[in-house]
């Protein structure tokens, strides 16, 4: 198997770079060395590497997006393997680099001997890493993976990354998103820190699954996860929550903020089709928001997550799919539905032509 000739490394840490560089050059490959991702999308560009070692934390074009570029298929052009690097195990890192087409994660510190097996491996024709790999353990420190651990009894073989995330999404399930909400909801009450939540729902879900099928319904999901994941940061915690709604936590993110995010979320989406039987459908979703400021951060995770599925409920009510809160309007609660007057109002306002100006007149 011939070592990879052309390889483009992207690293924000110029000691790991160099590092890095070196154990790719006593491995006989030609390095192209980026520190951030613009720089990295110019190389591939200008180089055309062979293979792409890419850290996911890049300034500015962050290492998925560049490796989302990689992959993509332009004429005369062969798309690039991409292997992403995380310096720690992330439940939905791997979801991520799911979703973007990289081929492999590699977590901690890489070895001289990762790199050279990365190397000698043919990664064409591969198929994209699978979600439910075996995590490394790191992620055990972790209190919040401690509280699921000793929550319930695991499944014979299970691996910790399957106990936090949704098995057909890769996102986070609706257990681990519960005890982040309330973590961030705490960390937001002592810090003084802003916090919002985005709920997101696909309309008629039922009616989707039971027209044209449960996969159909499955890759319209997939869809959904896959911008939530590309359009949210890596502090922001995306997780599905129920058959066809989705929550994105943004820590540290005020209203304003969070509409900006919603917004993308949706141009995101009205691009995204899913086929059926040679057609395409397009996904609609509905979107609700809550958020804290800095003086109304002692809400607790109850009362917070309510006031977004409020914000939902109204969003079903109204024609854009937007709930009051993220159209920028107070309160966050339902809207409800005018008010029919009552009975007696109507006979009051008909005693007035009793005293006709009619009458007055023929006087």
């Amino acid at each position: 198997m011939p070592v990879p000739s052309r390889v483009l490394l992207a690293h924000y840490d110029a000691a790991e770079r160099e590092r890095l560089a070196r154990f790719l050059r006593e491995g006989g490959a030609e390095v192209f060395v980026a520190s951030d991702g613009a720089q990295a999308r110019a190389l591939a560009a200008k180089q055309a590497p062979s293979l792409a070692l890419l850290t996911c934390m890049l300034p500015g074009v962050s290492g998925f997006e560049v490796c989302r570029g990689l992959g993509e298929v332009e004429a005369g052009v062969a798309p690039v393997p991409v292997v992403l690097l995380s310096d720690a195990e992330d439940p939905y890192v791997r979801a991520r680099a799911r979703h973007v087409g990289a081929k492999r994660v590699v977590f901690g510190s890489v070895s001289s001997a990762q790199v050279k097996e990365l190397l000698d491996e043919e990664f064409a024709g591969s198929d994209p890493l699978d979600v439910a790999a075996e995590s490394t353990g790191k992620g055990r420190e972790d209190h919040l993976f401690d509280d699921l651990l000793t929550a319930r009894k695991p499944v014979i073989g299970e691996s910790l990354l399957a106990r936090v995330t949704d098995p057909l999404t890769g996102l986070v399930n609706a257990e681990y998103l519960s005890l982040k909400v309330e973590e961030e909801c705490k960390r937001a009450a002592r810090y003084g820190q802003m916090l919002s939540l985005v709920v997101i729902e696909v309309k008629g879900f039922d009616q989707l699954v039971e027209r044209h099928g449960r996969s159909v319904g499955d890759e319209a999901l997939l869809e959904i996860a896959g911008v939530l994941l590309c359009e949210s940061r890596d502090v922001d915690v995306a997780g599905r929550i129920g058959a066809a709604r989705f929550h994105l936590l943004l820590p540290n993110t005020p209203a304003e903020g969070a509409r900006v995010v919603a917004r993308r979320i949706g141009e995101n989406l009205r691009q995204r089709r899913v086929a059926v039987e040679g057609a395409e459908l397009v996904i609609a979703v509905r979107m609700g928001l809550a958020a804290v400021d800095r003086d109304g951060a002692r809400a607790g995770a109850a009362e917070f997550v309510r006031r977004a599925e409020a914000d939902l409920a109204s969003a079903q009510l109204a024609t854009d799919g937007q709930g009051v809160a993220l159209r920028g309007e107070t309160p966050v609660e339902p809207i409800e539905k005018p008010a029919a007057p009552p009975a007696a109002a109507k006979p009051a306002k008909a005693e007035k032509p009793a005293r006709s100006p009619k009458k007055s007149r023929i006087d």
